[in-house]
């Protein structure tokens, strides 16, 4: 008996490719799914193959002896039926199974201790002459008898191989996934995501490291790294930039504006000018004129489209930051106020959508899809100090395929906001689940 393994797209195609390269005798013992090739050996974008493990078996027929008495009776066979019964029952890692060493061999064996053990008397003819043009018919008989009996203890084997398999991968992702799986929840991340994530990390993950929850964590980490999409910091072009802030009432609009304002005047050099079209919070107008007075910093209250057109196109800046009233998710009417502002304007406006990270992900999504009727560009993720978790937001800004810019986590300008960078974000999200 030797052994083989055949490596195909698929179950099926492996199967054909084994009966092709080694005939219908060889017996499929096992398979699973491997990975080959991926980007710098993470296993990333790499192809999925199905790995066959076969038994070739190198038993000979016996040869026909003439002049032999053969046992035609066909009475109940015990043994064979334990062996069955054996496949059935017991799964192929219980210790207490005898292992395949060569099915022909166990059948064989089987058939003849049946034959010895029947207490029906067995019915015997003194065997012919064998002719050389046409075999004995008792031996054909016998023939069948066992291709019939492998054939169906083949499929018996197939059949409990992939039900064990799949229990296995289960019970590996409940024990040795469920730690991720919470971690993932906790960060409000949703279900479904969860689930694709981590059947994700089960197919990138070899069954040997399966209970490895380092290289788990490894594979997960760049799974949500991947889906983290970046736009990078805001710099000088070639002409002009006008920023649109926009988002919900009370997640720092005004205060990250000016955090921005101060980096990119103060550290930057850059020519930065604010406008207003906050007409509804005082407290916020005066708060950015003060920001404004500090950086040396031009400030415009804007009251109607027409005013904030001549002053954006006329305003000699490298950047333009608007700052507007924060408006409830639910107030169509008063985002579509905004909208108006920014059509009006003959050029192109960067609308950066700000969030809180301590802001649930179904109310999010709302956030999400209500202003995404000023074609959101970027979004800011603002308050990352008042939570732990910022798998909401992710989860959220995948979904509607929008970057993320920068992430606040305080109150000081400028100090407390970072750029958005994949590797930082993933650590927020996983950081607690390593401790």
């Amino acid at each position: 008996m030797r052994y083989v393994k055949i490596k195909a797209r698929t179950y099926n195609e492996a199967m054909m490719k084994l009966k092709m390269e080694h005939g219908d005798d060889a017996i499929p013992i096992s398979h699973k799914n491997v990975k080959e090739g991926g980007l710098f050996n993470t296993g990333l974008f790499a192809r999925d193959f199905v790995e066959l493990t076969a038994a070739i078996p190198d038993v000979k027929p016996a040869k026909l002896k003439p002049k032999k008495n053969i046992d035609l009776t066909v009475g109940t066979n015990d043994n064979v039926n334990e062996l069955l019964k054996q496949v059935i029952e017991k799964p192929e890692n219980d210790p207490q199974r005898k292992p395949h060493t060569g099915l022909e061999q166990l059948l064989t064996q089987s058939i003849l201790q049946s034959r010895q053990q029947d207490d029906v008397k067995p019915v015997t003819r003194q065997a012919e002459e064998p002719k050389v043009e046409t075999p004995d018919a008792s031996y054909i008989k016998l023939e069948k008898e066992f291709n019939e009996l492998k054939a169906l203890l083949k499929n018996l084997i197939e059949t409990k191989q992939e039900r064990v398999t799949s229990d296995v991968c289960l019970d590996s992702g409940d024990i040795y996934f469920k730690p991720f799986k919470d971690i993932l929840r906790k960060n409000d991340m949703d279900d479904e995501e969860c689930t694709m994530l981590l059947d994700e990390v089960k197919r990138n993950v070899s069954s040997e490291d399966m209970k490895d929850k380092y290289k788990i964590e490894k594979t997960l980490r760049e799974l949500i790294k991947s889906r983290i999409v970046v736009s990078g910091p805001i710099d000088r072009g070639k002409r002009k930039k006008v920023l649109m802030f926009v988002g919900p009432t009370g997640v720092g609009k005004t205060t990250t504006m000016a955090k921005l304002g101060a980096i990119l005047s103060l550290r930057q050099g850059l020519k930065v000018s604010f406008i207003t079209i906050d007409n509804y919070r005082i407290a916020a107008t005066e708060q950015l004129k003060k920001y404004a007075e500090i950086m040396r910093i031009p400030i415009h209250v804007v009251t109607d489209p027409a005013e904030f057109k001549e002053i954006v196109e006329n305003e000699k800046a490298d950047i333009i930051m608007v700052d507007t009233s924060g408006r409830s998710h639910r107030n169509d009417l008063k985002i579509a106020e905004i909208k108006n502002f920014a059509d009006n304007c003959n050029c192109d406006i960067i609308k950066i959508l700000c969030v809180s990270a301590n802001t649930k992900r179904s109310d999010l999504a709302e956030v999400f899809k209500a202003y995404d009727i000023l074609h959101i560009d970027n979004v800011i993720i603002t308050k990352v100090d008042e939570t732990s978790y910022i798998g909401n937001v992710i989860s959220v800004a995948d979904k509607y395929n929008k970057p993320i810019s920068y992430i606040t986590n305080g109150q000081e300008v400028p100090n407390d906001i970072a750029i958005a960078e994949p590797d930082m974000m993933v650590n927020m999200i996983l950081e607690s689940t390593m401790r």
